[in-house]
C-alpha cells in the first residue's frame, strides 16, 4: 500500500507534465458561455449546497443499538469485499491523494493556450466543483448509508458512533478526484483538439481517482458501489460543465 500510492501519484503527474508541455499549435478560445449559462450553473450549485446544508442538520449519529443490529447479510455480494477492510493508513493516503487532485487543472497553465483561457477555465472548474460538492453532500445526507467499517468488529466503537459513519454513499473522495482529473483531461482536449497526446492525458486522468477508489475500499470507508457511483458522478459533471460552456459559444 505504501509503495502503490506514491508510484501512482508520480506517474500521474509525470505523464500530465510531459504531454502538456509538449502541446503545440495555435491558441484557440473554445469557451464563450452566455450569462444565462453562468447564472444557471452557479444557481444550481448554490441551491443544492443550501439544500444539502439544511438536510445534513437533520442527520443524527447511529446509536450503539443501531450499530449492533446492522446485518452484513443484507449487503450485496458485490459490496462485501469492504466489510473486512480497515486501514487508517489507506484512509490517510487517500486524503493526500484527494488534495493533490486539486492541482491537476494547474498543469493546463504550462502552455500559452492554457494561459490564454485561464479565466474561462477557472470559471468552469469553480462551477463544476461547487455542483459536484453539492451533489455529494445532498446524496450522503439523503441516503445515510452506513459505512463498511460499522459492520467490522475490529473497528473502534467511537468511530462507528460518529455522524460521518452514515455517509458511505456515495464516495466524495472518488467523486472529487474524478471531477478534477477528468475536468483537466476535458479542458486539455478542448484546448488541443488535434493533439496526439489526448489518449495519454485521459489515461492519466483515470489513474488518480482509481487509486483513490482502491484506497477507500481498503480503508473500509466505502463499498464498491459507493466508489463506482462516485467515479461516474464526478466524471459526468466534469464532462457536462465544459460542454455547456462550449454550447454557449457565439451567443
Amino acid at each position: 500500500m505504501t509503495r502503490y500510492y506514491p508510484s501512482a501519484l508520480f506517474f500521474f503527474f509525470a505523464l500530465l507534465f510531459s504531454v502538456l508541455v509538449s502541446a503545440q499549435g495555435l491558441s484557440i478560445k473554445p469557451y464563450n458561455p452566455s450569462n444565462g449559462t453562468n447564472v444557471a450553473l452557479i444557481g444550481l450549485g448554490g441551491s443544492l449546497s443550501l439544500g444539502s446544508f439544511f438536510l445534513d442538520k437533520k442527520v443524527t449519529p447511529m446509536t450503539e443499538l443501531e450499530v449492533k443490529n446492522l446485518n452484513a447479510d443484507k449487503i450485496w455480494p458485490i459490496d462485501r469485499f469492504s466489510l473486512g477492510q480497515l486501514s487508517f493508513k489507506a484512509d490517510e493516503l487517500t486524503d493526500k491523494l484527494l488534495l493533490t487532485s486539486f492541482a491537476s487543472p494547474f498543469f493546463l497553465l504550462l502552455d500559452k493556450t492554457g494561459r490564454d483561457n485561464s479565466r474561462e477555465m477557472a470559471l468552469i472548474v469553480f462551477q463544476g466543483a461547487m455542483i459536484n460538492s453539492a451533489f455529494i453532500n445532498l446524496t450522503k445526507a439523503t441516503v445515510q448509508r452506513s459505512r463498511p467499517y460499522t459492520y467490522n468488529d475490529d473497528a473502534p466503537l467511537d468511530i462507528k458512533l460518529r455522524k460521518s459513519s452514515r455517509y458511505s454513499f456515495y464516495s466524495g473522495h472518488v467523486a472529487t478526484a474524478a471531477y478534477f482529473s477528468i475536468t483537466t483531461a476535458q479542458l486539455y482536449s478542448d484546448l488541443h483538439p488535434n493533439s496526439k497526446a489526448r489518449p495519454y492525458v485521459w489515461a492519466a486522468a483515470t489513474l488518480l481517482p482509481t487509486a483513490v477508489a482502491y484506497g477507500r475500499l481498503k480503508a473500509g470507508k466505502h463499498f464498491f458501489t459507493d466508489v463506482l457511483i462516485g467515479f461516474v458522478a464526478g466524471s459526468a459533471i466534469a464532462l457536462t460543465v465544459p460542454a455547456l460552456h462550449r454550447a454557449g459559444r457565439g451567443e
